[in-house]
């Protein structure tokens, strides 16, 4: 059966920019070290490398991946966003990963009464493809780096993987 497979995908936009320096370039970002990113699936999505930078998330043909990014401070210093995937071997096992935009009502802390949350109305953001066939997939994203105000900080890359499977 199907299912739909979330990344967290949660990048130490300090220790890239203390260790790379500002890179401005969107078309041949470094390849960076991939202990500096934190990849998050459920247990049972998991071929190894759980909360690494070298995830290996298993699927199974038909499956939909959804990736989405975050810097540890969730946005508060530093905000990060993928803006390019990179197949590097098995490009036809995977339908193109393309970003997607949607609206969502969630619930939100409520400071003046904490056990009763507010809704709020956002866009959710995430990068989307299907498995096609099986196989293993070798891939980079390419994402900036962005100061609260907006302004690029730097643009990098690293690469995980996905093992698909039939069942």
């Amino acid at each position: 059966m199907s299912q739909v497979t979330d990344v967290l995908v949660s990048i130490d936009t300090k220790a890239i920019l203390d260790r790379y320096g500002k890179n401005n370039s969107t078309e041949n970002p470094p390849l960076i070290d991939f202990r500096h990113i934190f990849m998050i699936v459920t247990q049972g999505n998991v071929v190894s490398g759980q909360a690494g930078g070298e995830l290996d998330v298993a699927a199974t043909v038909g499956d939909v991946i959804r990736w989405r990014e975050c810097s540890l401070s969730l946005g508060f210093e530093q905000s990060c966003i993928f803006y390019k995937f990179i197949g590097n071997q098995g490009n036809e096992l995977i339908s193109p990963p393309s970003p997607r935009e949607a609206e969502v009502t969630v619930p939100v802390p409520n400071p003046s009464d904490p056990t009763k949350p507010k809704m709020q109305l956002v866009s959710n953001y995430f990068w989307s493809c299907e498995t096609l066939k099986q196989g293993r997939v070798t891939y980079h994203f390419q994402f900036m780096i962005l100061d609260r105000s907006g302004n690029l900080c730097g643009c990098y890359q690293w690469d995980p993987f996905i093992s698909i499977s039939n069942s």
